[in-house]
């Protein structure tokens, strides 16, 4: 286990079919390329014709604890906060009062 795998906040999660192909070596690539760039919403790996979704996993308490945090920096006294998501979907506008 490296630095990375015990500070990262995230889990590698792979779906798909031939997992077995999928080195640690690898993961540990993916895992460092996606630490890298965070604009990566997944990956897709093709084994012959079959095929591996790759992608961030994090625990549930962390979306917990992100919407509380979310929630603090909107009561501090500002006037909102805009959380906006790198999938497309649309902004979160958080004000006091919600």
């Amino acid at each position: 286990m490296s630095l990375d795998d015990r500070t990262r906040t995230w889990q590698l999660i792979m779906t798909g079919h031939d997992l077995r192909h999928v080195t640690l070596d690898t993961q540990a690539d993916m895992a460092r390329l996606l630490d890298l760039d965070p604009s990566i919403s997944h990956l897709t790996l093709e084994i012959g014709d079959m095929s591996v979704h790759v992608a961030r996993d994090w625990p549930n308490d962390q979306y917990e604890e992100a919407g509380c945090l979310i929630d603090r920096i909107a009561a501090s006294g500002i006037s909102a906060i805009v959380v906006h998501d790198r999938n497309g979907k649309p902004p979160r506008r958080v004000t006091t009062g919600e």
